[in-house]
């Protein structure tokens, strides 16, 4: 599996796995009036499409747990974390992907100085904590289980990175990454993917794309599993290559793209399109294009089919590719 699907949030897999563990996203939990909180995420973030993740985590607040070490970029939007414990468990926290605030009504909402932070229940091997922002857009922090005892005091980690990320904005340490002009992090994906190219896909005939707050990730279909869902997000990382036999590797609108059943099982529904664009950071890390698809009661070959032809739609509309 990618380690882009295996750790950008999952775009699309995570948020299925949310789904059948039967947290579904809601509205905004409860909160203080807007009027008690300090300014909006962009107010307190500044332009969202380039702010650098890594510069909200802060290894030592995590020493009590156990040592913590970058665990390699993956994403435009968020920051990777492994924390191997005094037990022998790795789990990995993921700082900064900002989106809706999402989770049931009734989750405690406590203060960060200025901010707030909404604790998610926690799911088997995963907790959340999200740094909520006047304008109802949420930063998350995730704790995931890699390996060891489930009983790893999850919720405590996630709790940490989410106390430094709050303060690395209280104390203004907020950095920012600079890109080309034809960088992928300044490209709305929601104007890369024409709408209509999505309604041909059964069951999402009148969908409109929604963008995430950064501007990195557009999806269009309805957050419940057993609807379809189509996601293009604009990221970061190694670049695409075949990893399984469910995978080929074939030129779709003249870009070199790699087409994958998510998994490698054919018989689960999610199949993603990736195509890489210019260099990013060091050690041959791109910026990648990736299209997801899901198409419940369909196999991941028929996923496959609409993942090529909406990355056909869509590559056209990308920057031109690195020489």
């Amino acid at each position: 599996m990618s380690p882009r699907l295996r750790h950008r949030g999952l775009p699309l897999l995570l948020f299925w796995v949310l789904l059948v563990a039967g947290c579904t996203p809601g509205g905004a939990p409860h909160a203080p009036a807007a009027s008690q909180l300090d300014g909006t995420a962009r107010a307190l973030l500044g332009d969202l499409r380039t702010v650098d993740p890594c510069t909200l985590t802060d290894p030592a607040a995590l020493r009590e747990f156990g040592s913590a070490a970058d665990a390699g970029t993956v994403s435009l939007d968020y920051c990777l974390l492994h924390v191997e414990l005094a037990n022998g468990s790795l789990v990995q926290l993921a700082v900064g992907e900002l989106g809706r605030a999402q989770g049931p009504q009734g989750d405690p909402v406590v203060p960060r100085g200025s901010l707030r932070i909404v604790r998610n229940a926690p799911l088997p091997g995963h907790c959340t904590r999200q740094v909520l922002f006047a304008d109802d857009i949420a930063l998350r922090v995730s704790a995931t289980l890699l390996a060891g005892d489930p009983a790893s005091g999850l919720c405590g980690i996630a709790e940490a990175g989410a106390d430094a990320a709050a303060a690395a904005i209280e104390q203004h340490r907020v950095g920012h990454r600079e890109f080309p002009a034809d960088s992928l992090a300044l490209v709305d994906p929601c104007n890369v993917l024409d709408s209509a190219a999505v309604q041909q896909v059964p069951g999402l005939e009148g969908a409109e794309g929604q963008p995430s707050p950064a501007g990195h990730q557009c999806s269009w279909g309805e957050p419940v599993v057993e609807s379809p869902r189509v996601q293009l997000t604009h990221t970061a990382g190694e670049p695409p290559r075949v990893l399984h036999g469910a995978a080929v590797e074939e030129e779709v609108a003249g870009r070199r793209t790699v087409i994958s059943v998510v998994g490698g099982d054919p018989q689960v529904p999610l199949c993603s399109a990736e195509t890489a664009h210019l260099p990013f950071g060091r050690g041959g890390q791109v910026e990648v294009a990736q299209l997801v698809v899901a198409v419940p009661g369909m196999t991941g070959i028929d996923a496959c089919e609409f993942a090529r032809g909406l990355a056909g739609q869509a590559w056209p509309h990308l920057p031109p590719p690195a020489p």
